[in-house]
């Protein structure tokens, strides 16, 4: 395996966020959750399972139940629930520590809570708070939603269906650079890690992709559009064929 560069930045920002908030007992079985990431609207969670433990049917209801709980207690719009197998370590930075899934659970004043629980997470790079490139566009567009932005600041993110408009590499920083550019919001990322692909397939990017990526926030400027730049994880790539490069014409000797 690789190293991640990551693995730091993960860490100090549970340590700066709220990963003493304890562990919880809110049921009968054997796992432990424990929040490692809040903002007042928005929490990322941990449930490490106990010994012998199966992540089944039953403890899928009853993790959920819990983290619907948590959610109104704290009045909560999202979370993000990563589920580790029994022994796990949990949280500890590395983005290539197994789990058995996520679980997401959203409810942005509708009455209603949306759940989704995601089996094909293996990783802990699918381990942020999940917001499609959809649902920040039409964040930043409502004046009630947008003023959450701020708080991404403060935990990470999964950010899906990222559409590329350009890419680049700058050598004094010896750092690759994914640019999404749109009406509502430009996203500036600097991709330093995947579990999933290794370096020389980030050049294999281009206009026609679309990128998932674990994402952690450096930078938040308010202008129209929307400003973002941070550092990312790839952790997926989409690609059409990619666009034709017109060649010149040679110059016609006089």
């Amino acid at each position: 395996m690789r190293k991640f560069k990551l693995a730091s930045l993960l860490r100090s920002l549970a340590y700066g966020g709220c990963i003493g908030l304890g562990l919880l007992s809110l049921s009968a079985q054997a796992y432990e959750t424990k929040t490692v990431f809040q903002t007042e609207h928005f929490a990322i969670n941990q449930v490490i399972l106990g010994e012998n433990e199966p992540f089944d049917g039953p403890i899928q209801s009853s993790i959920t139940g819990d983290i619907q709980a948590l959610n109104r207690l704290n009045k909560l719009y999202q979370s993000t629930t990563v589920i580790f197998p029994a022994g796990s370590q949990g949280y500890t930075g590395k983005i290539n520590t197994p789990i058995e899934g996520v679980l997401t659970i959203s409810n942005y004043d509708s009455g209603k809570d949306r759940i989704f629980l995601n089996r094909n997470a293996k990783f802990m790079t699918n381990g942020g708070l999940y917001i499609d490139y959809t649902q920040l566009v039409e964040m930043i567009n409502q004046r009630y939603l947008n003023k959450l932005i701020g708080e991404f600041k403060s935990i990470p993110l999964v950010l899906t269906n990222v559409p590329v408009s350009a890419t680049g590499f700058d050598p004094t920083m010896n750092g690759f650079y994914v640019t999404s550019v749109s009406d509502a919001t430009i996203i500036d990322t600097r991709i330093d890690d995947s579990v999933f692909y290794p370096k020389d397939d980030y050049y294999k990017l281009h206009k026609n992709c679309k990128v998932d990526l674990l994402f952690f926030t450096d930078r938040i400027v308010p202008n129209i559009p929307l400003f973002i730049s941070g550092r990312a994880a790839l952790n997926r790539m989409e690609c059409g064929p990619a666009p034709e490069t017109k060649e010149q014409a040679p110059e016609q000797a006089q």
